[in-house]
């Protein structure tokens, strides 16, 4: 990768779903224990799940669906287990599609993302392409996930920034079940965000990840450290 991150990488194809990614999932996603209409005017249920036809009804929970609406309700518990089935599928399409080794936070990011835009979309995405060409630094990866704002659209805004914030991190960014706090800095950004330029959401200073240029793990901290060292000598 082009981060020397300190976590470690391996085939997409042996992840699961982890719990940083499931926390940014239920955060966005939000619970709902009856139906209603998302941005898009899809007819939802729980965690995200589509309830548009005889294909998306949930016969365990009562729950049946049709092109006018829904009706049943879910407990949290019972849409959190629709959730776990809805991700499978979509962990399935990182595993298959993702064709170089990442970390477990990029995969989370991808899930998350994929789940959002369908798996086809993300298929064809350039982030994928850049990706799996290795030649997508963190800068381009926020780039490529604030592409997908659906129009200006404020809560896409905040998810497709924390996806990049995700990938870009060996370690939890903070997110729980019901919020992540991290996705209001998305207005601090405008070199590496799309939408800042589309939507003028953004304030004019940068967002930047530390020390990304050279990398984000320990062997890029070292190189930081000589760097410094050497500027020092030279002014003495």
């Amino acid at each position: 990768m082009p981060c020397d991150y300190s976590c470690s990488t391996k085939s997409a194809s042996s992840f699961s779903f982890g719990s940083n990614g499931l926390s940014l999932l239920t955060a966005f996603e939000g619970f709902s224990r009856t139906c209603y209409k998302d941005t898009e005017g899809i007819w939802t249920i729980g965690y995200g799940h589509a309830c548009q036809n005889s294909s998306d009804n949930l016969p365990e929970y009562g729950v049946t669906c049709n092109s006018s609406g829904c009706s049943g309700s879910l407990t949290e518990s019972q849409g959190k287990a629709v959730l776990g089935n809805d991700v499978s599928s979509f962990v399935s399409c990182a595993q298959k599609a993702v064709s170089t080794e990442i970390t477990q936070n990029q995969f989370d990011a991808l899930v998350s993302f994929a789940f959002n835009v369908g798996c086809s979309a993300f298929q064809s995405s350039t982030l994928l392409s850049k990706l799996n060409a290795g030649s997508l630094t963190d800068e381009e990866a926020q780039y490529q996930f604030t592409r997908w704002h659906s129009g200006c659209t404020a809560g896409l805004e905040r998810r497709r920034f924390t996806e990049s914030q995700l990938f870009s991190s060996c370690s939890s960014i903070g997110c729980s079940s019901s919020s992540c706090s991290i996705s209001y800095s998305y207005t601090e950004c405008s070199g590496s965000c799309q939408y800042c330029s589309a939507c003028g959401s953004c304030k004019s200073s940068d967002y930047s990840f530390d020390g990304c240029s050279l990398g984000g793990g320990v062997k890029a901290k070292e190189e930081r450290e000589r760097a410094s060292i050497h500027e020092e000598r030279k002014t003495e």
